[in-house]
């Protein structure tokens, strides 16, 4: 299967919002309320409607797509600087990174967050975070098959009033040496 990577554009972003609500959807529907779920999907043609590229990419920040037969079948967007109080001021942050439920698997997250890796290190990050919910098992999974270390940090992710427990990987950025 050929797989495309790309930085966005801004005809991106109703595939961009479709993709992220159907993977929430897919990835917390055992967590979230499904009210939830139905903001997020009603709000896609609008959030697209404000798409630019200019939200997810710049010199402190990066987007990417992953895309089959002309379809976004994932993304990332990473920044340089974590909104996370806690990591705040010394960790990269991997902000989000989904993939479509039938295109896991298949090493595109891999890439993906290697993208995001091998910028970062351009810029001289020297390490990053990934916030994920707790019960989010499956990716959790994946960031430690990746290397990352579970931080002693956590903190509530609050959606529509209620606060559900989050926890971070952290990872080393190794520099190479030229």
């Amino acid at each position: 299967m050929e797989i495309r990577y790309r930085q966005i554009s801004k005809e991106d972003g109703y595939e961009w919002y479709t993709l992220l609500s159907r993977v929430w959807r897919a990835s917390y529907a055992h967590i979230l309320p499904e009210e939830y779920f139905d903001a997020r999907d009603r709000s896609v043609e609008s959030r697209a409607a404000e798409f630019t590229e200019e939200l997810f990419a710049g010199d402190r920040k990066i987007a990417y797509v992953a895309e089959h037969d002309g379809k976004i079948v994932g993304l990332i967007f990473g920044t340089l600087d974590s909104n996370y109080d806690y990591f705040k001021g010394s960790y990269a942050d991997l902000v989000a990174i989904y993939i479509y439920p039938e295109y896991q698997g298949m090493g595109i997250g891999t890439a993906l967050k290697d993208i995001f890796v091998k910028w970062a290190r351009t810029k001289n990050a020297d390490r990053y975070v990934i916030g994920v919910l707790k019960e989010n098992h499956k990716a959790r999974r994946v960031y430690e098959s990746w290397g990352g270390r579970l931080s002693e940090h956590e903190q509530d992710y609050m959606i529509m009033g209620r606060g559900y427990p989050e926890v971070f990987y952290v990872f080393e950025i190794e520099q190479k040496l030229v």
